[in-house]
């Protein structure tokens, strides 16, 4: 049997899928950088069987196996920007053993300094096959050395095909759900999802939700550091119709989704932001910054949401207005958001990368 090395930084649960179809068809060893942290729920972590390198034995076990390079058929390295990682990528080409690359996203920056460049071209150029969630990812590993034939595109995702809904959700529905979940079944309820740190910019939109009339609610779910901060804010402000909701796994989650009207993203950068595949699943329109990669990607202007400028506070709360004062246009914007993001369910996206992977080992004999 060929045997792969993988890699990544943490055990998100997206990785599970591709973890398990490796494991059938390979002999798989799995290395995680850690078990956890990134300010998120233990709970959204997997289990299973893997090597930590945080801990002495994963530590071990990982230098060892670098070592005996020669023993893979291939490294697949989901994240490349740790240090493990990078010498990870060095072994590989001094022992001509094939890796493939994974960017979940990225976006262009003008700044840098040419030792950073020159290591990532090294890093990249380098690679035998690449993961690449869209156009930004794909332009990424461009820029550092790719060939456009060796980029493997994949819906990036870590939704299941049943996770898509056929349709909207109709008002009935909605009310339905509203009633289950203890929500107002009379309100405009926009929702925002994500951990309460400063990258995602909560504080900002809840000081700016005094100006949206009471029976307007912002929803914000997923719980972190900040949650004492967001609640100062909303008691010195006397903000009523913001409700701070913590952290639920993915099937609680869905349902808070379809009880939405609109799906609010103020985000200063993700690399991705899978919470925009969720809310599109659910079928909501958007309203995003510019630095998530996801918006970028899956939202169309005017089609299925807006795409805001980050830090253009005043257009990104006339683009929630917008669209909460016209039924119709929700209407329509739901439909394109599950049109949109119809392919991108996880079975789709690990036949992908197994496709790539199966041939990559193929191309070594």
């Amino acid at each position: 049997m060929k045997r792969v090395l993988f890699y990544a930084i943490y055990p998100a649960p997206y990785r599970a899928e591709i973890l398990a179809k490796l494991n059938s068809d390979y002999q798989t060893d799995v290395f995680f950088e850690q078990g956890g942290g990134d300010d998120r729920n233990n709970e959204w972590f997997i289990k299973g069987k893997y090597n930590l390198l945080d801990t002495v034995n994963g530590k071990n076990v990982f230098k060892l196996c670098r070592k005996n390079l020669n023993q893979y058929d291939l490294a697949v390295i989901f994240d490349f920007s740790s240090l493990s990682a990078i010498k990870l990528i060095a072994k590989c080409r001094a022992k001509k053993v094939p890796y493939i690359l994974n960017c979940d996203g990225a976006m262009l920056f003008k700044h840098g300094n040419f030792i950073r460049n020159a290591i990532k071209r090294f890093l990249v150029k380098g690679a035998a096959a690449y993961f690449a969630s869209g156009t930004h990812a794909r332009d990424y590993f461009l820029k550092y050395g790719a060939k456009e034939e060796n980029i493997n595109f994949h819906n990036f995702t870590a939704l299941r095909k049943k996770d898509i809904l056929g349709k909207p959700v109709s008002a009935d529905e909605k009310i339905k759900i509203r009633k289950r979940l203890g929500l107002p079944t009379d309100a405009k309820i926009c929702i925002a999802v994500g951990r309460y740190i400063p990258l995602k910019r909560y504080d900002i939109l809840i000081r700016l939700w005094k100006e949206m009339p009471e029976n307007t609610l912002l929803l914000l779910i997923g719980g972190g550091p900040e949650k004492a901060n967001y609640e100062r804010i909303i008691n010195e402000n006397n903000i009523s119709n913001v409700i701070l909701e913590g952290f639920h796994p993915f099937d609680e989650l869905l349902g808070y989704y379809k009880a939405a009207d609109i799906f609010v993203h103020p985000t200063s950068y993700d690399v991705w932001g899978l919470v925009i595949n969720e809310a599109m699943a659910c079928g909501l329109p958007i309203v995003v910054s510019d630095t998530c990669v996801a918006g970028r990607e899956l939202v169309e202007s005017g089609k299925n949401g807006y795409v805001v400028k980050l830090g253009d506070d005043a257009e990104f709360m006339n683009r929630i207005k917008e669209l909460l004062s016209d039924d119709d246009l929700r209407s329509q914007m739901a439909v394109k958001s599950l049109e949109v993001i119809k392919p991108f369910y996880i079975e789709n996206m690990i036949d992908s990368q197994i496709k790539t992977i199966d041939k990559t080992i193929e191309g070594k004999k």
